[in-house]
């Protein structure tokens, strides 16, 4: 599934990359790992050796831990691959995740939740700081684009008119610009766009210790791949839980 698209000479090219990051390691085989790390470095670039600060890198590991907790409680048939804090390319973070079948159409609610996965990031940072940076412009492009789909596109959002219909000759404008230069398309767009972001909080705001749980995994391994985000999330819950039955056990009234 996370080959999708994939050609097999390009294929063949993520095995040979995966095992440069074997014998790198010094190891006689390669394993899963080292396919995860072709695949990011085939598609987003090499790690780059760079030093956050520590309030900077608090932020960026927040912000990934937004978007991975969103993504596993709204996640719809999606695998999460890798979480990382480890900056390649322009990206200074990322969450990898992918479909856990090879998929050719999507349904409503599954762009819904690739929407709210989008504003995990920034929901968090406003949730912990008080207030979002810069790190959001890219989940915020990603969002639009799907909600315009959804609005102009897709028939998914009040109005069955398709804006790709609209023949505006050789300076054809893409569907953001059309759903966003139409007052009827552009509320539509923006309703969307709120309902997400405010179901985002609200689920982060009830779920802060699973945030708090991959975020303190993140600075202290910066990276985390499959089944490890799994395993931080599962014993970030069992705790919450054990805790919660703790504290709502009622006291032993003593024999008389």
């Amino acid at each position: 599934a996370i080959t999708f698209g994939y050609s097999p000479v390009m294929i063949e090219h993520l095995f040979d990359e995966a095992l440069v990051w074997c014998l790198r390691e010094g190891r006689e085989a390669m394993d899963w790992s080292d396919v995860q790390q072709a695949k990011l470095t085939e598609e987003i670039g090499l790690a780059q050796p760079v030093e956050y600060t520590e309030q900077e890198k608090r932020i960026i590991a927040t912000h990934e831990a937004g978007h991975a907790v969103v993504a596993y409680m709204f996640g719809v048939g999606r695998k999460l691959e890798v979480l990382s804090i480890i900056k390649r390319a322009e990206s200074l973070g990322l969450l990898a995740h992918s479909d856990t079948e090879e998929r050719y159409t999507r349904t409503r609610s599954e762009l819904v939740s690739a929407i709210q996965i989008n504003f995990g990031g920034m929901t968090a940072e406003e949730l912990f700081f008080g207030e979002a940076g810069t790190g959001p412009a890219g989940d915020l492009q990603s969002a639009t684009l799907l909600a315009a789909q959804m609005v102009g596109s897709f028939g998914m959002a009040g109005t069955l008119v398709s804006y790709d219909a609209m023949d505006t000759g050789p300076l054809r404008q893409g569907i953001v610009a059309r759903v966003v230069g139409d007052d009827e398309g552009r509320r539509n767009l923006e309703r969307i766009l709120e309902r997400c972001k405010a179901d985002v909080r609200e689920l982060l705001d009830a779920n802060r210790h699973l945030v708090v749980a991959l975020r303190d995994a993140l600075l202290e391994r910066e990276e985390l791949v499959g089944d490890e985000i799994i395993e931080v999330l599962q014993q970030a819950q069992t705790s919450a839980d054990t805790a919660r039955a703790t504290v709502e056990m009622p006291e032993e009234t003593p024999a008389s």
